[in-house]
């Protein structure tokens, strides 16, 4: 117990500010609004409607974008304890109904269709990069 506790007063007396919070510490916001906190996400309880709202990237022409919804929907709308009941697009927001069993369950169906969403996108626009501004918002319905 002596020798930990005197590697962490030397380490605290080479660097002053080590450990704890400070302010203005941490990653900041990539735009000048971030649309989702990255806050824990609250838990889904089983079977319960979702809905989620996801903000397209303004970079994007969207010339193909339903149709690459569409292809996205038609691959991966259903997994084990995941299922997409409807998806809109509405101007650069992508609009999901979903069901989910767990919180595990529903990021790794949103991965999935996000994945899918993307590379259908990107190939029908001739483009490379992220399609989405940032994390996906959800609202329990």
């Amino acid at each position: 117990m002596p020798n930990q506790f005197m590697a962490n007063t030397k380490r605290a007396k080479k660097h002053p500010n080590w450990g704890g919070r400070r302010p203005g510490a941490g990653r900041k916001p990539k735009g000048d609004k971030p649309m989702v906190s990255h806050a824990r996400r609250a838990k889904v309880r089983p079977g319960a409607r979702i809905e989620i709202r996801w903000q397209l990237d303004p970079d994007i022409e969207l010339k193909g974008a339903r149709a690459a919804l569409a292809s996205a929907m038609k691959e991966g709308s259903e997994g084990t304890g995941f299922k997409v009941a409807k998806a809109s697009l509405r101007g650069r927001v992508a609009e999901f109904r979903v069901t989910a069993r767990d919180s595990e369950r529903l990021a790794r169906g949103m991965q999935g269709l996000a994945i899918r969403f993307a590379r259908a996108l990107n190939r029908m626009v001739g483009r490379r990069g992220r399609v989405f501004v940032d994390r996906y918002e959800v609202r329990e319905g």
